[in-house]
């Protein structure tokens, strides 16, 4: 029996591991060594049992200690992350891409995490590669970009190396497993503030606490009732939050409250990598209607988490004067060719 085998035996019988073994399952997890059926049965294992925000935080560690490093320590402290799980199945357009550029317009370094499309028609690089924009540039251009123009893409296959080993066994399993949480929380350059959205509204505590467990001061983690891994306008959100001063609190988020009225999941499909891009420009250039609400409504739970804002109702006003001053525009045309 391989280390891998024990780990699954161990991992069915509802036992916790520790970081140690963890470590050992990483190891086995991105070697060529381990058979592709080996590695399914252990992560089926770990997605039946259910991972704790222990083990999750362990994983994390392990795979950004194998990540390539961006130098972005000036920024982490200052910087944040928008970014989603996905695996929803809606359909949507790249809202978290588009409200990186409004929360970058406002004035907040923004170290955007992310891949091409997994679970839908078109992912964060894709639509960023068809705006015009390198996604493979070098660390120093990235840290440049991030400096000048508030925001900076670190295209998760190019700093995390490692994980291109585990893919196959991710992608062979049906099911949702560990790889679909560590996308989001694996950004290496350790931002200190996440805004991240999640497919389950059950696990939204679980991954808050686990934010807090990595160092995070401020984060905000949210699932829509209508499924969406984004603060939604179809229904109430459920929103897990904390800060330095506070413990995970969780509250449903209507928007409603706020002045935006409820749309249908039509109103806020996406589709191709080229939709997806017109789609952008047509929000930053200051198109209203439902994907500007929905966009204003993400950008501003990252500006909350930011600490440029309080509440929603003045992060609400922030990323609206972003788009409306033509601010978020620039910081498309200012990295794009």
């Amino acid at each position: 029996m391989n280390s891998l085998e024990k780990f699954t035996a161990l991992t069915t019988r509802q036992q916790q591991l520790d970081y140690n073994q963890i470590k050992e399952c990483t190891d086995a997890l991105i070697s060529d060594r381990v058979t592709l059926h080996e590695k399914e049965n252990f992560l089926t294992a770990l997605s039946t049992k259910g991972e704790s925000p222990s083990e999750i935080a362990h994983f994390i560690k392990c795979f950004k200690g194998l990540a390539r490093n961006p130098q972005l320590d000036n920024f982490s402290s200052n910087s944040i992350d928008l970014c989603g799980t996905g695996g929803d199945r809606a359909g949507s357009f790249n809202i978290s891409t588009v409200a990186s550029f409004v929360v970058a317009g406002a004035g907040i370094h923004v170290a955007k995490h992310g891949n091409r499309s997994i679970s839908s028609k078109c992912g964060s690089a894709d639509v960023l590669e068809e705006l015009g924009i390198d996604i493979n540039v070098s660390i120093s251009k990235t840290i440049l970009t991030i400096e000048k123009n508030k925001l900076g893409f670190l295209y998760a296959p190019k700093y995390h190396p490692a994980m291109k080993f585990a893919a196959e066994a991710r992608n062979s399993i049906k099911i949702k497993t560990i790889f679909n949480l560590l996308g989001p929380l694996t950004n290496p350059a350790n931002a200190q503030a996440q805004s991240m959205g999640i497919f389950n509204k059950d696990l939204t505590e679980q991954q808050a606490k686990v934010l807090q467990k990595l160092g995070v001061k401020r984060g905000m983690v949210f699932c829509g009732y209508d499924g969406l891994d984004e603060i939604t306008i179809t229904t109430k959100t459920k929103i897990s939050h904390f800060d330095e001063n506070s413990d995970v609190r969780s509250y449903d988020f209507n928007p409603e409250d706020y002045g935006y009225k409820i749309h249908g999941k039509h109103s806020i499909l996406g589709g191709s990598s080229k939709d997806n891009a017109k789609i952008t420009i047509d929000i930053l250039k200051g198109e209203k209607g439902p994907k500007r609400d929905i966009v204003i409504l993400n950008a501003a739970s990252g500006i909350i988490v930011s600490g440029s804002a309080k509440n929603f109702s003045e992060a609400i006003s922030i990323a609206n004067h972003s788009i409306d001053s033509g601010k978020a525009y620039e910081v498309l045309k200012s990295i794009s060719k």
